[in-house]
């Protein structure tokens, strides 16, 4: 049983149901056997009936696939969700017009030219362009970072302007054969068509490249058939009436492909960050561009002035635009760089916390530890307290007064508890202290007494240090504290029975000129496997609840910071030799 449905959740009426499903299904390979077969059915009964029919024939043809097309777009129109649906409705419109288009050429074909309608096919085709270019562009975009929604114009518009410049020149080559000027308008309609068309898709799919395994896939595949199909007229000379050119029924592809991307599912969204695009991605904006720069040399090269006069302008607003996509790529190449430095930034000051975080954390777990080691020996003072007062008693109740040596053992007892609270108060409440030059022997030798709380009486701690030696680095006395109980604690949990820990102080490093502390313990050791990641955050061989995992890489990075080295021996039942280099610096 269910629950009631999350405010959030969209209604269940808009998720097909199983039997809607099986019949979109149905309608979808009928539609694509009815394109294809029509399509297939029309190009054959061209190639095969007389050149003097082909006209009508085809005319007539065409018109089926076009009104198939139709049909395609307006059911996808009438199925498609809110975000899509006015994409497929202005598909729908730019085909019904290429229907009512048709329509007019069919009386010519039968010998009754129309004479008021001599330039509405013109305008209806020049309407039919924009209308899929106003579809193209009415897909869902998805959202653009940074300059993105620049940089895709200026792709789209240097594709189109690349792509109608080479269409131009090859239909100057075949309009200075024919030499009928009643094509120019024509020509020009179907050159800006093919090239607006192109240059939409680009602009639609360059940071996109997924869609293209949708519809806008097949509609590129319908640009690419109408620039095939204009390139082939133009190079055939421009014809006036090219239905009767055995070719003529690739311009088929054209509405075949529109009806197909109607019954084309829509992809799924791929979110930008895991959007990959590859060489050829990237380089499709820029392949006619390639193919214009080649064609505008053989034009300087070989053609007449007034030919290569006549392609300059178009050849100049592709310049234009391809200067401008590099502006805009070096924009983006610096937008780039702050992002990038900003999350570095950003980067850097969160670690910076987590490694205060952290040190702070193992500074709370050694106060836990030191606290019960200061524990067990105020329960010892205060047992030798209290056997000291006990005695005392017994001594006033026969008559003896206490002599002063039982009354020092009492103050020694209570001097000695107070010097331990008051060191474990003082570690406690010890902040953060910068930087600056440190006496390494006095400072480990004024904790003594706080190491001492962090090991079990069955450890043999033995702090060696130089008297008359000075050894002084740049370290603060919170962090050698720090690191020290680190080492210590980690020391103590290797010797659960007891055994020798030792502290030593020496010069050691290159030339002398480091300060060394050796910590070593006669403890369990460590596996090669262990040794590797000793250092990892997080990682540690201890039971869970016993070790936080910090305590080494927090103390690694304090050494590092100080401008020194840590590096550690170990094997296994041999026990542990951490060996820290601090560089020695003058004092003040």
């Amino acid at each position: 049983m269910t629950g009631p449905a999350h405010p959030q959740d969209p209604p269940p009426a808009t998720s097909p149901r199983p039997e809607e499903q099986a019949l979109a299904a149905g309608w979808t390979w009928w539609g694509r056997v009815a394109l294809m077969g029509a399509w297939v059915g029309v190009a054959v009964v061209h190639l095969v009936s007389a050149p003097e029919r082909r006209s009508l024939v085809w005319n007539l043809g065409y018109l089926l696939i076009e009104a198939l097309a139709c049909a395609s777009l307006g059911y996808r129109a009438w199925r498609s969700d809110r975000k899509e649906r006015l994409a497929w409705q202005l598909l729908w419109a730019s085909t019904l017009l290429d229907v009512i288009n048709l329509s007019l050429w069919i009386p010519p074909s039968l010998g009754h030219p129309l004479a008021w309608a001599s330039d509405l096919p013109k305008l209806l085709s020049l309407g039919t362009g924009l209308l899929v270019l106003a579809a193209v562009l009415s897909f869902p975009r998805g959202s653009s970072r940074g300059g993105g929604g620049r940089r895709r114009v200026l792709d789209g518009l240097l594709f189109a302007a690349s792509v109608l410049f080479l269409l131009w020149v090859v239909g100057v080559h075949g309009a200075l054969r024919t030499a009928n000027p009643d094509l120019s308008l024509r020509v020009l309609v179907a050159y800006l068509n093919a090239a607006l068309m192109g240059g939409g898709l680009v602009y639609m799919t360059s940071s996109r490249p997924h869609q293209f395994r949708g519809p806008l896939g097949w509609l590129g595949a319908s640009a690419l058939a109408w620039l095939v199909v204009l390139s082939g007229w133009a190079m055939a000379g421009l014809p006036p009436v090219p239905q009767t050119q055995w070719w003529w029924p690739l311009v088929g592809g054209i509405p075949l492909f529109q009806g197909l991307a109607a019954w084309s599912p829509t992809p799924e969204e791929v979110p930008a960050a895991e959007e990959t695009r590859g060489m050829f991605t990237r380089l499709i904006p820029y392949l006619p561009v390639v193919g214009a720069l080649a064609v505008m040399a053989v034009l300087i090269l070989r053609a007449p002035l007034y030919l290569v006069r006549g392609a300059s302008g178009i050849f100049l607003v592709m310049v234009a635009l391809l200067l401008l996509r590099q502006v805009q790529a070096v924009e983006d190449l610096e937008s780039a760089r702050r992002t990038l430095e900003d999350r570095v930034h950003d980067r850097t000051r969160v670690l910076e916390q987590a490694q205060h975080t952290l040190i702070r954390t193992e500074r709370m777990n050694a106060l836990a530890m030191m606290g019960a080691g200061l524990a067990h020996d105020l329960n010892n003072l205060l047992g030798a307290v209290k056997s000291s007062a006990d005695l005392a008693v017994m001594n006033l109740e026969e008559g003896v007064a206490p002599g002063p040596s039982e009354l020092n053992r009492i103050a020694m007892a209570a001097d000695r508890a107070a010097l331990l609270t008051r060191r474990l108060m003082e570690f406690a409440r010890r902040e953060e202290e910068a930087l600056q030059p440190v006496d390494l022997g006095r400072e480990l030798r004024s904790m003594e007494v706080t190491l001492r709380l962090l090991i079990p009486r069955a450890v043999n701690l033995v702090i060696d240090v130089p008297l008359e030696d000075a050894l002084i680095v740049k370290s603060s006395t919170l962090r050698l504290e720090q690191m020290m109980v680190n080492l210590v604690a980690n020391a103590r949990d290797a010797m659960p029975t007891g055994g020798h820990l030792g502290i030593q102080v020496t010069r050691g490093g290159a030339g002398r000129a480091h300060a060394l502390i050796e910590v070593i313990d006669s403890g369990t050791g460590m596996t090669p496997e262990v040794l590797a990641r000793i250092f990892d955050p997080f990682y540690t061989t201890k039971e869970p609840g016993k070790g936080t995992g910090l305590g080494l890489s927090s103390l690694k990075a304090m050494v590092e910071e100080s401008g020194g080295s840590l590096g550690v021996e170990s094997e296994p039942g041999l026990g542990t030799r951490f060996r820290i280099l601090l560089p020695l610096v003058s004092p003040r």
